[in-house]
C-alpha cells in the first residue's frame, strides 16, 4: 500500500521504516523541502535499535504527490498543524484517508473544517500517541527506541471506526485499540502532562545542555506531582462522560510492573528498562507542542466541564514566565474551532461527526 508521510522528523522517519519493512510503500513529504534530499537520490533508510535494517523510502518532490496516496499520515509536531494542513488540504482528493498521529488539540476537526470548505468526503483517524518513538541519527538514519504495544485511536466520523481500525492494524500492525471517539484519545494523551512534570522539574538541565536520564529523574516527588496532575485529567474526563485510563494504568505491564504508587512502578520500569535520555535544550516538544496544543487545551475542557484544574493553568503561566513566551497565545487551532466548544453537546457532535454538524 502507498502511504504518504508529512513530516520528515525522527517519527516521520521510524514510520517510512516499519512500513517499508512490513511490505508497504512509503513516501516522505518534507514541508520545509530541507530534510530527506538524500533519500530522494536513492540511498536507503538504515533503522537500528527496536528495528533493524535497510529500507527504500521514497520523497516526494512536492505537496501535490500526496495526492497518489490512499493514506496520509500527519507525522509532525502540533504546532505545525496549521500552516502544513492549510497547504495539504487544497491537494487532497476524495476518499483518501488522513491520519493524525500522536494527535492534540482536536486538529482533527479543524482539519474537517478545512476538508468540508472543499466539500471532501476523507475519513480522519486520531491516535492518543506515535505508534514507534524516533530519534533522526543522520540525514539516512533512524534510531527506534519502541514500537508502541498499544495506541488508541478514533475516526471523524466515528461510523468510520471499524474500517480505520483495520486500516491502521494493516500498516503498523495489531496494536491499536478504538475509543468511543475523539476525546477519549485527546485526553488519553498522557505525553502533556507527564512533560510537563519532566521539563519542570529538570529544566535546568535542558537549558545547559547535560545529559541526564529521563525516567531516573522522576523522583517520588515528582510522581507525586504526577498523579495529582492526572487526578485533574481524570475528573475533566468522568465531568465529560469520557473512558480514558490512569497514568498508573498506561505504565502498568501485566505480569511485569503491577498498579501501585507511581513511584514504585517507576523505579521498577527504570530497573528492568533501557532508558531514554531527556532533552539538552529549552527547545523541545515537550514544553512548545505539549503547553500549548497540550494542556491549553485541557483547560479549555475544564472550563467546559466546570472542573477546576489549578495544577494545569499553573503550568501554562509558570513556563511562559520561564520561556519568556505567551504560551495560552500560541495555539493557532483553539481559536479556529470555537464554536465546537458553545456546550458539550456541541463538541460532542464535532468530534463524532465533524465540522458539518455543527
Amino acid at each position: 500500500m502507498q502511504v504518504s508521510i508529512v513530516g520528515a522528523g525522527g517519527v516521520a522517519y521510524s514510520y517510512a521504516a516499519v512500513l517499508a519493512e512490513r511490505g508497504h510503500q512509503p513516501r516522505i513529504w518534507s514541508p520545509s523541502g530541507r530534510r530527506g534530499a538524500e533519500l530522494a537520490a536513492g540511498a536507503p533508510l538504515q533503522a537500528s535499535t527496536a528495528l533493524e535494517g535497510s529500507f527504500a523510502v521514497e520523497v516526494a518532490r512536492s505537496v501535490e504527490d500526496l495526492a497518489e496516496a490512499g493514506t496520509v499520515i500527519f507525522a509532525l509536531p502540533a504546532y505545525g498543524y496549521h500552516e502544513v494542513m492549510g497547504r495539504v488540504v487544497p491537494v487532497l482528493r476524495d476518499g483518501q484517508t488522513l491520519i493524525l498521529s500522536g494527535h492534540l488539540s482536536f486538529a482533527a476537526v479543524y482539519l474537517s473544517k478545512l476538508l468540508a470548505a472543499r466539500g471532501l468526503a476523507c475519513p480522519i483517524v486520531v491516535w492518543n500517541t506515535t505508534a514507534s518513538t524516533g530519534r533522526q541519527t543522520g540525514p539516512t538514519s533512524v534510531s527506534i527506541s519502541m514500537l508502541r504495544p498499544k495506541v488508541e485511536m478514533a475516526a471523524l466520523p466515528d461510523r468510520a471506526g471499524e474500517a480505520a481500525l483495520l486500516l491502521c492494524r494493516s500498516l503498523f500492525g495489531d496494536r491499536f485499540a478504538l475509543s468511543d471517539d475523539m476525546l477519549g484519545v485527546d485526553l488519553g494523551n498522557l505525553n502533556p502532562i507527564v512533560h510537563y512534570g519532566i521539563a519542570l522539574f529538570n529544566l535546568t538541565r535542558m537549558e545547559l545542555a547535560e545529559d541526564w536520564a529521563q525516567q531516573a529523574h522522576i523522583t517520588p516527588a515528582v510522581a507525586r506531582f504526577l498523579e495529582d496532575l492526572d487526578r485533574e485529567r481524570l475528573a475533566v474526563a468522568e465531568a465529560l462522560g469520557v473512558r480514558t485510563r490512569s497514568i498508573h494504568q498506561a505504565y502498568a505491564v501485566p505480569g511485569k510492573i503491577e498498579i501501585g504508587p507511581l513511584a514504585e512502578m517507576l523505579r521498577q520500569i527504570t530497573a528492568t528498562r533501557k532508558g531514554v535520555n531527556g532533552p539538552r535544550s529549552l527547545d523541545t516538544r515537550y514544553v512548545t507542542e505539549d503547553v500549548p496544543y497540550g494542556l491549553l487545551t485541557t483547560v479549555r475542557l475544564a472550563d467546559l466541564a466546570q472542573v477546576e484544574v489549578p495544577l494545569h493553568r499553573a503550568g501554562i503561566t509558570v513556563f511562559s514566565a520561564l520561556y519568556g513566551r505567551d504560551f495560552a497565545a500560541e495555539n493557532r487551532i483553539l481559536p479556529e474551532i470555537d464554536a465546537a466548544f458553545a456546550s458539550a453537546a456541541t463538541l460532542r457532535r464535532a468530534v463524532t461527526q465533524g465540522w458539518e454538524a455543527l
